[in-house]
C-alpha cells in the first residue's frame, strides 16, 4: 500500500513538473546596474524578471524554462561590448535583452549582430539604432524621432512657445535628439533654437549653458539626458532665477529625479510610452500594474513596463522558433509580433526593428507624483 501511495506520488510530479525536467534557455540581460544610471539598470531588469517569472509559471518554452544571465554595463560603451561578448560566447544565450543608454546600445548591438543573435533593446531611443541596416535588433522603446518631435511640437504648438533652447548630453542620445529638435523647429515652425548646448553625459556643473539659455531670453528649455543630470539642471536653472517651462525625453523617467531635484523638477513635462493609472489603463496594462505591485510593492515607472514588454516580444520569438530555436527563426518570430496587447500598448513590430508607439506626455506634480499632460 505504501510503496503504491509513493510510486503515485512519483508520477504526480513528473506530470506536474516537466519544466524543471529541461534545459533551460539562456537570456542575456545588461544594462548599468552600477554607476550614475544604476536606479534605470534596476528598472530594466526588474521588468525583464517579472515578465520571466510569469512565463516560467505559465510552462516555460515548450516546457522549458527561461534563465537569465545579467551583466553590468557600467553605462560604459566598452563595457557594454565586453559584457555583451561575454553574454554570447561564454555564456552561449539565445538572445539579449538591453541596454539604457544609446551610445552603450550601439556598440554593443554589433556583437549580436555579428554572432546573428537576437537582440531586443527595452530602453534606448537613439534614433539611429534602427535605422543602420541591423538586422538582428528590435527595439520597445520610441525612438528620438518621435520623442524628441513630440515635445518640441508641445513646446510650441500647446505651450505657445517661439524661442526654445536645446541643453543635450554629447553623445549619440543627446546629440540624435538634438538635431530631430532642430529640424523640427526649422522644417515645421520655421524657427532656430535660441540655444543650443552640449555638455559631458558625467558633467556636475551646467552654470555656463544655462547661463547662455538665460542670456538668449529663451522662453522654454527642451533637456535631453538621463534624470541624474536633469535633475542638476532643473536645480541650477532655479537656482539662476531661469523659471521657464523645462521639457525633456524619456532618459528623465525614474523617481530618483525627483529625490535629486526635489522640488525644481516641479512641472517639468517629459515623454513616456506608458502612465501607471489603473483607472485608464488597457486590461493588459491594468493586469502588469497589478502585478508589478504584487511583486515589488510599489507603482511600475516606463522603464519598468518597457522592459518587461522586451521579455514578453522574446518569448513571442522564442515560442515562434521552438523547439529548434533557430537564431533566424527567433528574430522573425520578433518581427512577426502583430496587435499584441501588452503593458506599453497593443504591439506591433515594423520590419526596421521598432515597435509602433504612442508618445504619452507626464508632468511631474508636488510630492513626486505625476499626472498625463496629453
Amino acid at each position: 500500500m505504501k510503496k503504491s501511495i509513493l510510486l503515485g506520488l512519483i508520477l504526480s510530479l513528473l506530470i506536474v513538473l516537466p519544466v524543471f525536467a529541461q534545459d533551460p534557455i539562456k537570456i542575456g540581460v545588461y544594462g548599468p546596474m552600477s554607476g550614475d544610471s544604476a536606479m534605470v539598470g534596476q528598472t530594466l531588469l526588474e521588468g525583464v524578471q517579472l515578465a520571466t517569472k510569469q512565463i516560467n509559471e505559465a510552462g516555460g518554452i515548450d516546457g522549458r524554462p527561461i534563465e537569465l544571465v545579467v551583466e553590468d554595463d557600467e553605462q560604459s560603451p566598452k563595457v557594454a561590448v565586453s559584457a555583451v561578448n561575454k553574454l554570447v560566447y561564454n555564456d552561449k544565450v539565445i538572445g539579449v535583452i538591453g541596454t539604457v543608454n544609446s551610445s552603450c546600445t550601439l556598440a554593443s548591438m554589433e556583437v549580436t549582430w555579428e554572432a546573428e543573435v537576437p537582440h531586443i533593446t527595452p530602453i534606448s531611443s537613439g534614433a539611429s539604432i534602427t535605422n543602420v541596416g541591423n538586422p538582428w535588433i528590435a527595439r520597445i522603446q520610441a525612438s528620438d524621432l518621435l520623442q524628441a518631435g513630440a515635445i518640441t511640437r508641445y513646446a510650441v504648438k500647446d505651450l505657445g512657445l517661439k524661442k526654445i533652447a536645446i541643453i543635450y548630453q554629447s553623445d549619440d542620445y543627446g546629440a540624435g535628439a538634438m538635431e530631430v529638435i532642430v529640424k523640427v523647429l526649422k522644417d515645421e515652425f520655421g524657427l532656430d533654437p535660441v540655444a543650443n548646448e552640449a555638455f559631458e553625459a558625467n558633467a556636475l556643473d551646467m552654470t555656463p549653458q544655462l547661463l547662455k539659455v538665460q542670456q538668449s531670453g529663451a522662453e522654454g528649455l527642451i533637456i535631453w539626458t538621463m534624470y541624474q543630470q536633469g535633475a542638476l539642471i532643473a536645480k541650477q536653472a532655479r537656482d539662476m532665477g531661469l523659471n521657464i517651462p523645462l521639457m525633456g525625453g524619456g532618459g528623465l523617467t525614474n523617481k530618483k529625479l525627483c529625490e535629486l531635484g526635489g522640488d525644481a523638477v516641479n512641472g517639468l513635462v517629459n515623454t513616456q510610452t506608458f502612465f501607471a493609472d489603473k483607472t485608464k489603463a488597457s486590461p493588459s496594462a491594468a493586469a502588469f500594474i497589478d502585478a508589478f505591485e504584487k511583486e515589488y510593492g510599489r507603482l511600475p515607472d516606463s522603464n519598468n513596463a518597457m522592459a518587461y514588454d522586451a521579455m514578453m516580444i522574446m518569448a513571442e520569438g522564442l515560442k515562434y522558433a521552438s523547439p529548434e530555436l533557430n537564431n533566424k527563426k527567433i528574430m522573425e518570430g520578433i518581427l512577426s509580433v502583430k496587435d499584441k496587447p501588452l503593458a506599453t500598448g497593443t504591439i506591433t513590430m515594423l520590419p526596421n526593428g521598432d515597435a509602433n508607439r504612442d508618445i504619452l506626455l507626464i508632468r511631474v506634480t508636488e510630492g513626486c507624483k505625476y499626472e498625463l499632460v496629453k
